[in-house]
């Protein structure tokens, strides 16, 4: 697997650990024995720490990130992530379960033998007590779970092939495309322009007609595939970890201004996106999807086909709709994630530069 230093930190990784080539760690990372890591599968303790206990579990194309110079990961012991599922900056007991395409927030903490459904999200600072399950968009306890129901979950999760069943409680219907099989192309485009202070990770794939405007970051795990279209991503934009980008058939093109924020594990189909937008952890663009410049895709939500999300709005749900406006601290700490993405590009640069040497 992909094992980097950041800055003077560098990952510490305990026994028995199983992983393929394509899964990373980064920085700051203390990882307990047998511990497992599925493809693509990151943890990426850049800007604060990261800590996950024995005998974990993470699911292709699963990231578990902090908050940059605000919170941690905790990830306690025997704990088990689905595919795509997101651990962002947030304390995770004992035996969790957290299931596919799910997203645990900044500052939100687990109970132990919590289980959180498919496709569902845990707010920034919520706190939820173990031994239930939650579901939905914002999560909400729907049951609790017996020891061998939780036994059960962690079993089928990490079974070869397995189908997550955390969803089951959860009436979630999303009117968007379901994520297509991973292909993940390693090249760097077949017509792709990549300006000097661009930064594409190492285990990212582009592949297609795509080009990136200065200083614009495709992170680990990312997959951006134009096919027979062209995707365009402008300046400063940052595409974070583990997301996909993906250009219809034909001429249905991918447009992404300059600016953006797109967080981990986002879905972005044939779409435009306005200069200093941002879509949500977790978020679906759906196609044909317009957000304005400065319009808000809230994460875990999912936009229609033909959506327009206005400017100055937070659109949340599934299907997303207007929830409020955008507050000036709102935008203020948008555009500080922005930068501080443009600093990791120009560190993560120069360590890949220092290296060659």
């Amino acid at each position: 697997m992909i094992i980097l230093p950041f800055l003077s930190h560098t990952p510490h990784i305990g026994e028995r650990m199983r992983a393929p080539a394509s899964a990373a760690v980064i920085g700051r990372a203390e990882i307990g024995p047998d511990c497992t890591l599925g493809h693509l599968a990151l943890v990426r303790a850049d800007g604060e720490e990261v800590h996950i206990g024995a005998d974990c579990w993470f699911g292709e194309a699963s990231t578990v990130h902090i908050a940059h110079l605000l919170y941690p990961s905790i990830v306690g012991a025997h704990v088990t992530v689905g595919r795509y599922a997101l651990v962002h900056a947030c304390t995770i007991g004992d035996d969790c379960v957290i299931g596919e395409h799910a997203t645990v927030m900044d500052g939100a903490v687990l109970g132990a033998g919590a289980v959180v459904a498919a496709q569902s999200v845990v707010p920034p600072g919520k706190k939820l007590d173990g031994g239930w399950l939650y579901a939905g968009a914002p999560a909400r306890p729907v049951a609790p779970v017996a020891a061998p129901q939780l036994k059960e979950l962690h079993r089928a999760l990490r079974a070869p092939g397995a189908i997550d069943r955390t969803g089951a409680a959860a009436e979630v219907v999303l009117a968007v495309p379901s994520l297509p099989g991973l292909r993940h192309r390693p090249g760097t485009g077949a017509a792709g322009h990549f300006p000097p202070g661009a930064y594409v990770a190492p285990n990212a794939s582009v592949v297609g007609a795509v080009v990136l405007g200065e200083r614009a970051s495709v992170w680990f795990g990312v997959e951006i595939d134009a096919g027979a279209a062209r995707i365009e991503i402008g300046a400063e934009t940052n595409v974070q970890d583990n997301s996909r980008i993906y250009a219809g058939p034909g001429a249905e093109n991918v447009r992404i201004g300059e600016r953006v924020l797109i967080g981990h594990n986002v879905r972005i189909f044939a779409s435009t996106i306005g200069d200093a937008a941002i879509i949500g952890m977790g978020a679906i663009v759906g196609p044909g999807t317009v957000v304005e410049p400065g319009g808000c895709v809230a994460a875990g939500s999912a936009t229609e086909p033909g959506t327009v999300v206005r400017s100055g709005e937070v659109w949340s749900g599934r299907p997303a709709r207007a929830a409020r406006a955008l507050s000036e601290a709102n935008r203020a700490a948008f555009a500080d994630g922005v930068m501080t993405y443009v600093e990791y590009a120009s560190q993560y640069l120069g360590a890949a530069s220092r290296g060659n040497d």
